[in-house]
């Protein structure tokens, strides 16, 4: 199955982004599992309506023949949620309301219902031709634990939330929820990207591979290799990966470092976040000799530390320099 991922609001900190992109790679893995040809859309944090916080959704996945709107949720311990009752946290028995104080199925179905009048009352504008004037009729609403729902939980929905076509599933099991759901309307990929783009103002994010990145990096480093001139390689937020090894796995990010037997295949991993700090952590087999901008020295080895802007790293005979950008 083709994914495809767009994005609508743009979280705010470089700990939310980097969590967004890792849900998104874990939809886009998910979903290339299921035994089923198509595409499926999927967009994150949209708008929909004018009733903040409520108007604000977590996530929307649409198909040929879904509409989905998802609500991500994470949880400690394992729930006990009766049909129509209380949903208690097993561990303390509080009960698990929303921010406002709601139920969360509640919750989504205000959510998944704003959804549903945005779609209908755009339907003629989107070229849906269809007898009844609101054809969106089936649209589904689903709580979505994050990264899963807690193990042993014991959650059952009453007879009138699976009429009102609401569920609870775990993240890797939203793309298999997608392709079972039907929402009673054909919608041909060009509307599918109406409603993502247009509609709901999100922008095309990731379609086999990330569009762009999320915010502008802070650092780069400079690559200084004997015989080669020096390079300038920009590090963007969350983990990169540098070592001999060429070529990256799924959508790791690399900085091969080549002509250097002495640098491991994955060699140094580089994690970028909101401050002026850099985690560096080493994984090869020789090291990585640290030199921070005060003079201090120390010889990296399987172990984590910190570094700034001015320190010197030197991988086999490669140094790579930390710089602000």
């Amino acid at each position: 199955m083709r994914v495809r991922v767009y994005i609508g609001r743009t979280p705010d900190t470089a700990r939310e982004r980097i969590a967004l992109r890792e849900q998104a790679l874990t939809l886009v893995r998910s979903a290339r599992q299921l035994p089923r040809e198509g595409t499926c859309t999927v967009v994150f944090d949209i708008t929909a309506g004018a009733d903040l916080p409520l108007a604000r959704i977590d996530l929307l996945i649409l198909r040929a023949t879904a509409v989905i709107v998802g609500a991500l949720r994470s949880y400690t311990g394992p729930i006990d949620a009766p049909p129509g009752g209380v949903w208690r946290d097993r561990a303390s028995g509080q009960p698990i309301l929303e921010a406002d104080g709601t139920h969360p199925l509640h919750r989504l179905r205000q959510q998944r219902d704003a959804v549903q009048m945005s779609l209908n009352a755009a339907a003629a504008r989107l070229g849906i031709a269809a007898t009844n004037p609101h054809p969106f009729q089936q649209v589904t609403g689903v709580l979505i634990g994050f990264p899963a729902l807690p193990a042993d939980s014991r959650i059952s929905l009453d007879v009138d939330d699976h009429r009102d076509h609401l569920k609870v599933c775990s993240f890797n099991e939203l793309p298999g929820v997608a392709a079972m759901s039907h929402s009673g309307v054909k919608l041909s990929d060009e509307v599918i990207d109406a409603i993502a783009a247009t509609l709901f103002g999100s922008r095309l994010w990731y379609d086999d591979r990330f569009l762009f990145e999320l915010a502008p990096p802070r650092f780069h480093l400079a690559i200084h290799q004997s015989g080669s001139p020096p390079e300038s390689v920009p590090l963007y937020e969350g983990e990169t990966i540098v070592g001999r090894r060429k070529s990256p796995k799924a959508n790791e990010r690399r900085i091969p470092v080549l002509n250097d037997d002495l640098v491991s295949s994955d060699h140094l991993y580089i994690t970028c976040g909101d401050d002026e700090t850099v985690v560096i952590r080493d994984a090869s087999r020789n090291g990585t000799w640290v030199t921070r901008p005060d003079g201090s020295a120390e010889h990296l080895r399987h172990a984590t530390g910190a570094i700034f802007a001015g320190t010197r790293l030197r991988l086999g005979t490669t140094d790579l320099v930390l710089e602000r950008v």
